[in-house]
């Protein structure tokens, strides 16, 4: 149908406009999983106000849970990329909503 493909075709140019500058592929160093790192455009813009440079971006994923941190200059590029295996979230309803918020947002 040209209805649903054109809706497809919608929603995939608003993802790829939400990423920004950072088709950055790394490899988590504790699992080896080859990642795409994105940032939202929002993060970007309050980073730049702030210009607090490298900035730190951590990326969840995995069994069990651990994440790859990346340290991102201006230019959007990650310089350095970490590994974390202890991680520890709240558990009460606002950093569930906001983490549930993240979880739809691509970037």
């Amino acid at each position: 149908m040209v209805i649903k493909s054109t809706s497809r075709n919608f929603e995939r140019k608003k993802i790829e406009l939400m990423k920004q500058n950072a088709k950055n592929l790394h490899t988590c160093p504790l699992c080896g999983e080859k990642i795409e790192v994105g940032f939202e455009k929002g993060i970007l813009s309050k980073v730049a106000e702030d210009g607090n440079y490298p900035f730190p971006h951590v990326h969840l994923h995995g069994s069990p849970l651990h994440a790859m941190i990346c340290y991102v200059d201006r230019h959007s590029v990650v310089r350095a990329v970490g590994g974390i295996r202890s991680i520890e979230i709240s558990r009460d309803s606002k950093t569930f909503q906001q983490f549930m918020a993240k979880w739809s947002n691509p970037y």
